[in-house]
């Protein structure tokens, strides 16, 4: 009675606080483009023009030569932020229904819903990163930091482009292609028409899981990530991770030798996510660790009155990230508990039922 009363406890402390954060959520999505428009420093900004857009390919920068306003990307951008929180909102399973059944539904269930998923995630990815680069650190090994121009505003604008594109290189197009071949490739179900190829085309670069369900393969849905993601699907994962933490690696400029590990950490969690929900998760993942916060330092700057709300923030992040990590270590013990017990069930059952030899 007194677990089953704790479990609802910290159920209902767990929806509290997501609801917190998905409103915190929205709060920076709208706050980001009313500090680039309506303060005098974000005007000036959005009047300058870019020379060249930067677009890098792993290790590889290249310049397409278009003259582009500053204000014009920065609005694309957050456009993308808002639709990605949209869909987010929408798609798998719908935020408002699943707050509407979190008290009758299992608290795994709750997380087919990405919107109530992504707080408890990237939170909890900032804590892990958090740790990894602190005991990095306290062994001698340095993160360094972040290589930005200076001015808040283009900071803000470089990080916000920053989880676009890098979404774009590293999950969308090897992780997307990838699918593409390997789902047309494996598919065991038909696909008659043109239109059926194109939606499972698109599809699978958007919405991996739902095309996988399209094409008749496993899918994390019904099968876990453990089963529902395949050795090849898990070799994409790792590799084009490993490749993110590596060209964060700006030896005497930015990022040290130990940005290398926690970036690998944070680019299999996020890689997880577009194969699980789809890059519109992927997407708000990285936003969380460029823009969100960030959103609510800037405000802070301006309006100093507002530094309780950065201080909530955090302090939600924090709520989550230890909770999370809390019930995860713990669930994982009480399995390998039962798993041991259920073991050593059926080896006193063999023993006990095997005939014994009498040498006589």
């Amino acid at each position: 009675m007194i677990a089953d009363g704790l479990k609802l406890f910290v159920k209902m402390f767990l929806v509290i606080t997501v609801i917190f954060t998905v409103f915190f959520f929205f709060l920076s999505i709208v706050l980001g483009p009313v500090l680039f428009y309506f303060t005098p420093d974000g005007l000036t900004t959005s009047m300058l023009y870019l020379s060249a857009l930067p677009v890098w390919f792993f290790t590889a920068t290249i310049y397409i030569p278009i003259e582009l306003n500053l204000g014009v990307l920065f609005l694309s951008l957050w456009s993308i932020f808002t639709l990605s929180f949209v869909a987010a909102w929408k798609l798998n399973e719908n935020f408002h229904q699943t707050l509407k059944e979190s008290l009758t539904k299992p608290t795994r269930k709750l997380l087919n819903s990405s919107l109530f998923a992504l707080p408890i995630i990237s939170s909890m990815t900032y804590i892990a990163v958090v740790v990894i680069q602190s005991v990095q650190e306290a062994g001698g090994i340095p993160t360094g930091t972040t290589p930005l121009p200076g001015d808040p505003f283009m900071d803000f604008l470089d990080l916000s482009y920053s989880a676009v594109i890098e979404e774009i290189i590293f999950r969308l197009i090897p992780i997307g292609a990838f699918l593409i071949i390997h789902l047309f490739i494996t598919k065991k179900t038909e696909l008659v028409s043109l239109k059926q190829k194109l939606k499972l085309f698109f599809t699978a670069i958007l919405l991996p899981d739902h095309a996988k369900r399209m094409a008749g393969t496993k899918t994390v849905a019904d099968h876990g990530i453990i089963r529902g993601i395949s050795p090849s699907e898990w070799g994409m994962v790792i590799i084009t991770s490993v490749i993110f933490g590596l060209v964060h690696f700006d030896p005497g400029v930015s990022w040290e030798i130990g940005k290398v590990s926690s970036a690998t950490f944070a680019g299999l969690v996020i890689a997880l996510c577009y194969l699980v929900y789809g890059v519109h998760v992927s997407i708000l993942m990285h936003w969380f660790f460029n823009s969100y916060t960030e959103t609510f330092i800037l405000l802070s700057d301006f309006y100093p009155t507002t530094i309780p709300l950065v201080n909530a923030v955090t302090l939600t992040i924090l709520i989550l990230g230890i909770l999370g990590w809390i019930v995860l270590l713990t669930l994982g013990y009480l399995k390998l508990i039962r798993t041991l017990l259920k073991k050593d069930k059926n080896q006193q059952t063999q023993t006990t039922s095997s005939p014994s030899i009498s040498l006589q």
